[in-house]
């Protein structure tokens, strides 16, 4: 019998920046965020602000960021509907190097359409990352999904298997995929996809509880955003990480 008990442990948490300061000696590194007004990507860049060692901080995208982000002196944003000239954006606007690439930039097939959502989630993807490891970047986090797999017959889990192949073949130092289950948090704009109505409901009653596996260990997004960027900060060897949502809500609870 399934107990929707929460067995998340409130005890011995640590603050993020001051673990990774005990993990690692990078310091003054600059941070690229793509997706900065999805629910991940926003708290990519919260967490990207927060760090220590994160001297600057750039996103861009097609919408205002949320709250007064944009107003921190370590961000510098940009603003463009047209997403075919972000590109240019980090080949000529920004000037300094890049670092660490984290991205939550998706769409979705209600919204876009398959060839639409293809486009951006894969191809502009797979663009930018081209172009930010072009100016110095070392290290790509990516959020891709449970079940992504580039021989799927299913259009979603295929596409994001693609994304995650061709992202990894691009040689990055460091590449670190992220795979959550369902999505659980306050989107700001409404959401369509996977992460809405009954998907949402369920997940957050299995949310940590003794049955999460039945529905591929639900997590927030604030807790991918957290980890991405404490393994993006982390001073590890491996070139390729995947962490699936279980191992996410391992490591979470632990920051």
């Amino acid at each position: 019998m399934c107990l929707f008990l929460n067995t998340q442990q409130h005890n011995n948490k640590t603050n993020l920046s001051g673990l990774i300061n005990k993990q690692t000696n990078i310091h003054n590194m600059n941070a690229l965020v793509l997706g900065a007004t999805g629910l991940c990507g926003n708290f990519m860049l919260k967490y990207s602000i927060a760090a220590k060692e994160v001297n600057k901080v750039f996103t861009i995208t097609r919408s205002p960021l949320q709250g007064h982000q944009d107003e921190d002196p370590k961000v510098t944003s940009y603003q463009d509907k047209d997403n075919a000239k972000w590109g240019g954006i980090i080949k000529n606007d920004i000037k300094d190097n890049i670092d660490i690439l984290l991205t939550g930039l998706a769409t979705t097939r209600t919204v876009a359409g398959n060839d639409f959502q293809y486009t951006i989630d894969h191809d502009l993807n797979i663009e930018l990352a081209k172009a930010a490891k072009d100016k110095g970047c070392k290290t790509l986090v990516v959020v891709s999904t449970m079940g992504a797999n580039k021989d799927s017959h299913f259009f979603y889990p295929r596409m994001k298997g693609e994304i995650e192949r061709d992202l990894i073949a691009l040689g990055f130092d460091k590449t670190i995929v992220l795979r959550p289950g369902i999505l659980l948090g306050e989107r700001v704009k409404e959401h369509h996809g996977a992460g809405n109505g009954t998907a949402t409901t369920l997940g957050n009653w299995f949310y940590r509880s003794r049955c999460q596996w039945l529905l591929g260990y639900p997590v927030k997004g604030e807790e991918v955003a957290k980890v991405g960027v404490y393994l993006a900060l982390k001073d590890t060897k491996e070139k390729i990480q995947i962490v699936g949502s279980s191992e996410i809500l391992k490591i979470a609870s632990k920051l």
